[in-house]
């Protein structure tokens, strides 16, 4: 009984494998959070694979903190080091956080952009759709480590 449930785990798994390569589209949306500010907020993203290893991942996430606005821009760039079904990869990025506040009738509007530095994953769980956890830090001013977990829709 386990070796007929291993075999079938294998042939689940190969019926899955399918090569990424250029010219791939994901769209993804997820949940973010800020370990240094505790807030968190939802993502919305997409990546293009420019080579079969390297793709660009633009995605904005709105935070939901008490009081106040706060959203974040990410542009990041993704080098994929294996292409399986669990694709392993680092990224280095720009990000620009900005949040705006209005206490009696004064608003407080700031900004400030800086560099990502992380690692992530694409596990693939079927034809079209992954989870991909991703930590990096957000190197600027008061800098942060994030954790997200989004589920990716690839587009056929």
């Amino acid at each position: 009984m386990k070796k007929l449930f291993l075999l079938g785990l294998f042939a689940l798994t190969v019926s899955f494998a399918q090569a990424q390569s250029a010219g791939d589209i994901r769209l993804q949306v997820g949940g973010d959070f800020g370990f240094d500010t505790e807030l968190f907020g939802l993502n919305f993203g997409g990546e293009y694979l420019i080579t079969d290893n390297i793709s660009a991942a633009p995605n904005f996430t709105i935070y939901f903190p008490d009081g106040y606005n706060a959203s974040t821009l990410n542009i990041d760039a993704r080098y994929y080091f294996t292409r399986d079904i669990l694709q392993w990869y680092g990224l280095l990025g720009f990000t620009n956080n900005w949040a705006s506040a209005e206490y009696m009738g004064f608003e407080d509007k700031n900004s400030r952009a800086g560099a990502n530095i992380g690692a992530g994953g694409v596990l693939k769980f079927a034809d079209n759709f992954a989870f991909n956890p991703e930590l990096k830090y957000q190197a600027q001013k008061g800098g942060q480590a994030v954790f997200r977990l989004a589920l990716v829709y690839l587009l056929p």
